[in-house]
């Protein structure tokens, strides 16, 4: 089996409120960057255009939906392959350089050349006619999210971005007054640069299983269960592993279909973490898990993770206002 050993145990951090502004450790940088993250974003990046849309009273524009999430795409017959691991490895790449910017203009410039060799590609016609294409598909979307929290909004329909080109090889990005304006508010987070650097066609789910467990990271940086995440949380946030019922409905090749290329594109993220699946008391397997290993014990299991170089976050202090700091 391909897990990796080697693991501490967990932290013992108490768990708190994170804030807004993150301080980033000047080592980490050369490994992560920033980028401003909600709760949106998170769900919308584990979506591709499949077969699995409904079109819109039989007109050119479909909808695919995932739990409180719903995005529209108009135009839909002339964006080709519509929403793929490219496009949200673009968008990324975007809203790492608005965050970056400092997130106080509505338009994105990034230079082509400085995209590819981010994502380390190298057939500049080959990328510019994909960036066209996800330029195209970003700028047909329209997203609609109900919101689970008071600490987010709910959006009805808007659009993410206004205007889209390539001028003088460099990408032009305008968010929507709407999206920027929640944008602009959200919180930060470290974003790996190995997810640039992922081969999408070798290994189509590391870029889905990284994005999910950084954001994961984030989101309970000061809890105990920070890097520990269910197999079954994993296997829904990558849309290039086919469902278990559609397996056993065919080939019934389990093995082969989910649980190997799991761990081949887990494993593929060696440089930036070391992995290994355990219970949820944090016990490892057993011997006969191990010899009797199938799908039902790998879908009820947790990846426990340990960062190779994550940065050090620490939580917004809070001002005091004016009447507390006088009635001191």
């Amino acid at each position: 089996m391909g897990y990796m050993k080697g693991i501490d145990g967990e932290s013992s951090s108490v768990g708190m409120i994170f804030e807004p502004d993150l301080h980033i450790n000047s080592v980490s940088r050369n490994t992560f960057r920033i980028m401003k993250q909600s709760s949106a974003m998170n769900k919308l990046a584990t979506l591709k255009t499949t077969e699995n849309f409904i079109s819109e009273n039989d007109s050119d524009t479909v909808c695919i939906e995932k739990d409180n999430l719903k995005i529209y795409f108009e135009n839909f017959s002339a964006l080709g392959k519509g929403l793929k691991t490219t496009t949200h490895r673009l968008a990324d790449a975007l809203m790492v350089k608005f965050t970056e910017m400092g997130a106080g203009e509505r338009t994105v410039r990034l230079p082509i050349t400085e995209y590819m060799k981010l994502c380390e590609l190298k057939n500049t016609g080959e990328i510019r006619k994909q960036v066209r294409a996800d330029l195209n598909t970003l700028f047909n979307m329209r997203v609609s999210f109900r919101k689970s929290s008071n600490r987010e909004r709910s959006l009805e329909g808007i659009k993410i971005c206004n205007d889209v080109k390539i001028k003088n090889n460099t990408i032009f990005f305008t968010f929507s007054d709407e999206f920027f304006y929640v944008m602009k508010t959200m919180p930060v987070m470290p974003y790996p640069e190995k997810l640039f650097r992922i081969n999408l066609k070798k290994n189509p789910n590391s870029y889905y299983l990284l994005k999910k467990i950084s954001e994961h990271k984030k989101m309970n940086y000061f809890k105990k269960n920070a890097d520990t995440l269910s197999v079954r949380i994993l296997l829904e946030c990558t849309p290039e592993l086919p469902a278990y019922e559609d397996v056993v409905n065919t080939d019934r090749a389990v093995s082969r279909r989910i649980i190997e290329p799991f761990e081949r594109d887990m494993n593929e993220l060696s440089d930036v973490l070391i992995w290994e699946y355990c219970h949820s008391n944090g016990t490892p397997l057993s011997e006969s898990e191990l010899i009797d290993f199938n799908y039902h014990i790998f879908y009820n299991l947790l990846v426990r993770i340990k960062w190779l170089n994550y940065p050090e976050l620490q939580k917004k202090k809070k001002k005091r206002n004016s009447l507390q700091e006088r009635n001191k």
